[in-house]
């Protein structure tokens, strides 16, 4: 029997320093990096940027590899503010963004537009212009601030740079920063309160009219039935430029979770004043390996 208790209280030791130990690394997971990989079982919950106007501010844990994509986007705009008489329908399709961990609380973001086709064409025009071919490339770091492994309040830091690689003018041939403040913060009813703050250096095409565009997207979001959830958002962005009127959209979107690392998502932004654009439809998906 003293043999029995013995081998009993080891056994209880060795499961008790075992369950510390991994405890241990669970409180602290700044030992993984892009060279060694946060293991599947300490993986933090998924989460996307997509597809929302809103970024999200958590990061992807270390080592691990997330693509986004856009699988098809469709885009027309009737209404300006001079109240001219031309219509752009811009389709695209393949922009993905392409994400790495590189450490616990930081990710590196690689977003090529894909294949745009553009055509422009409308009384106040002229001829039409049909454009083809791929747009820019955006280089994003994000870095999570506070809540990365799940709290109330979580908020994070995007640096951005556009860089011109398009053809057939489908862009202007300039490097554009940005900036970026995202937060999320946990309501009750299972709601989530989204928003994000930005700067954005642009430059009008064919010129050197550098601009700040200033953005604000708000909204929420909640899961409606089992794997099925859905977010309404409200952006707004005004330029530090006379003559370039306020943007405003509503967003509206549904994300079904197929798998624990895989989703699809639908969605539709509509433009509510003259100089956003009228309507954005676009479907896409995203998967973490």
């Amino acid at each position: 029997m003293r043999s029995s208790l013995v081998g009993s209280l080891i056994a209880l030791i060795n499961v008790a320093s075992s369950l510390a130990e991994e405890q241990g690394v669970k409180l602290n997971k700044s030992r993984f990096s892009i060279f060694n990989p946060t293991p599947d079982s300490l993986r933090r919950a998924y989460n996307t940027d997509r597809p929302s106007k809103t970024d999200s501010p958590f990061t992807i844990d270390a080592g691990v590899f997330q693509i986004e994509t856009d699988a098809f986007s469709w885009t027309v705009d009737r209404n300006n503010p001079s109240d001219l008489n031309v219509r752009i329908r811009i389709l695209s399709a393949g922009q993905t963004n392409f994400k790495i961990g590189l450490t616990n609380w930081m990710d590196l973001q690689i977003i090529p537009q894909g294949y745009v086709e553009r055509r422009t064409s409308g009384s106040d025009f002229g001829e039409p212009l049909e454009q083809g071919g791929f747009g820019d490339t955006t280089l994003r770091l994000k870095i999570n601030l506070v809540g990365n492994e799940g709290r109330k309040f979580v908020a994070g830091l995007v640096t951005s740079l556009k860089m011109p690689t398009n053809r057939d003018h489908l862009g202007n041939s300039v490097y554009e920063p940005g900036l970026a403040l995202p937060i999320n913060v946990s309501l009750p009813a299972g709601f989530t309160f989204f928003g994000q703050t930005r700067i954005d250096v642009l430059d009008t095409a064919a010129s050197s009219d550098r601009r700040l565009l200033w953005s604000n997207p708000v909204g929420l979001s909640r899961t409606i039935a089992g794997k099925l959830s859905g977010y309404a958002e409200f952006y707004s962005a005004v330029s530090s430029r006379d003559g370039y009127p306020w943007i405003g959209t509503v967003d509206l979107g549904l994300i079904y979770q197929v798998a624990p690392n895989f989703s699809i998502d639908v969605n539709a932004f509509i433009g509510v004043t003259e100089s956003a654009d009228d309507l954005n439809v676009f479907t896409g998906f995203a998967c973490r390996f």
